[in-house]
């Protein structure tokens, strides 16, 4: 009777010990989820909807690309040391203009109305920085707004402390200029939202940011790290952007020209779509965006009623010859992609040539070896075997052997997939040129 107690108090116990577990699961499943933000799960707080891509408040949708500036003021107040209370209020401006006001009160918990602010500051966050670095490119300089200069006026009675109140400008060198007072933030104490410069016993700075505190202090930062003359910013960015500029002449000729190449027999085959792609990323360094856009030029270039020569004109007239002799060079590598040169490709090819004034080197090595490949197969197959013309047959078989080795794909995969891949390239052409010779 004992032994059946315990039975069913282990059972119990066993039961009770699942339950805790699965208890235990669902709470974390539900913090985890508490903290998704998805199309089926939207965060909703205080009339505010979020969403990954937009936030809905009162009925209206807005993208998080039209807020241009944000602010939080969020107050924690205890009473009696016991009672608890969070004020959350959130400013939100789109579009620069349309202000949207929140706020939110809750007891000894922070509102989800701060998780939404962090959710909203991240992803406008590259936006509401651009509305300074814009300043900083034109001028070299961002305004810096709700600013006061205290300073002490000697009066009838002694010292009086006067006020002056307004916006503040912040040089790249790091040059603080407010009315007609010039000071640095190599001597002020930041934190973020605010800005103190003590300049004396009697004239004091301080600077409160109103919106966007985390890009402003994100500013500051860069430009006490990097301080930089103001006019040799505004410069180097007008450089920048001519070079942009450049690039994109660049760019969208250079892709156009292998639109029409790759589409000159009436099909783009995958094989030269990833020679474009490589070019794109290994060659130019484009990232994801910026390749996604010139392979969208490539697409429509396909198309385009402007021939090949109207581009290949415009690459002509702008760059030397070693950029272009290195565009002939993927055009080859395109046109020769899918294992062979059509008729249609050859004369894009030749074209070029003619228009740019130069010799493509790979498409000329080409065709020089199949010329000889055709003259002379023998001497072609020697050639691979690194032989001499009068080579006997039993030197062919040594060197063969001796070839087999060395590039078998087995005994160099320890180099890496690349080298392999070469290795095996080699090795067919090696095999290729001894089955010819050997029956000679």
């Amino acid at each position: 009777m004992f032994e059946n107690f315990l039975g069913k108090a282990a059972d119990v116990i066993s039961k009770g010990a699942s339950a805790v577990q699965k208890g235990a699961q669902a709470v974390k499943k539900a913090q985890e989820n508490a903290n998704i933000i998805s199309e089926e799960y939207p965060l909703s707080t205080a009339g505010l909807e979020i969403y990954p891509n937009r936030f809905k408040y009162k009925n209206q949708i807005f993208s998080f690309t039209d807020v241009t500036h944000i602010k939080i003021n969020w107050l924690s107040t205890t009473t009696n040391g016991v009672i608890n209370t969070q004020d959350v209020d959130v400013s939100i401006i789109v579009n620069n203009d349309k202000k949207i006001n929140i706020s939110k009160k809750t007891m000894y918990v922070a509102p989800k109305l701060v998780k939404a602010y962090n959710y909203i500051a991240q992803k406008t966050f590259d936006n509401r920085l651009k509305f300074y670095t814009e300043q900083l490119e034109k001028k070299g300089y961002f305004n810096l707004e709700d600013c006061t200069y205290y300073y002490k006026e000697q009066g009838f009675f002694g010292k009086k402390q006067k006020t002056l109140s307004g916006h503040a400008k912040v040089y790249t060198d790091g040059r603080l200029l407010f009315e007609n007072k010039k000071m640095s933030l190599f001597d002020a104490s930041i934190c973020r939202g605010k800005i103190d410069i003590k300049i004396n016993s009697d004239e004091s700075f301080a600077a409160f940011t109103k919106f966007n505190d985390d890009v402003v202090f994100a500013l500051v930062s860069f430009i006490l790290e990097n301080p930089q003359d103001p006019d040799e910013y505004v410069s180097n960015y007008k450089n920048y952007q001519n070079a942009k500029k450049n690039t994109n002449i660049f760019l969208d000729n250079s892709v156009s020209l292998m639109a029409k190449l790759a589409f000159a027999d009436g099909i783009v085959s995958s094989e030269e779509i990833e020679v474009v792609k490589e070019f794109l990323t290994k060659t130019m360094n484009l990232d994801h965006k910026e390749k996604a856009d010139m392979l969208n030029v490539f697409n429509q270039a396909k198309n385009s009623p402007k021939p090949f020569e109207y581009y290949a004109n415009n690459l002509s007239d702008n760059y030397d010859t070693k950029v272009l002799s290195a565009i002939l060079d993927v055009l080859f590598l395109i046109a020769l992609a899918d294992g062979t040169l059509s008729a249609e490709e050859e004369l894009l090819l030749l074209e070029a040539e003619a228009i740019f004034g130069i010799k493509g080197s790979m498409y000329h090595n080409y065709k020089n070896q199949s010329h000889k490949q055709k003259a002379n197969k023998r001497e072609y197959y020697l050639d691979i075997l690194g032989l001499s013309i009068d080579a006997t047959k039993d030197e062919i078989k040594k060197t063969y052997r001796r070839l087999a080795m060395k590039f078998h794909p087995d005994k160099v995969s320890h180099l890496g997939e690349e080298f392999t891949m070469e290795a095996e390239i080699k090795m067919k052409k090696i095999n290729e040129a001894y089955e010819y010779l050997k029956n000679l």
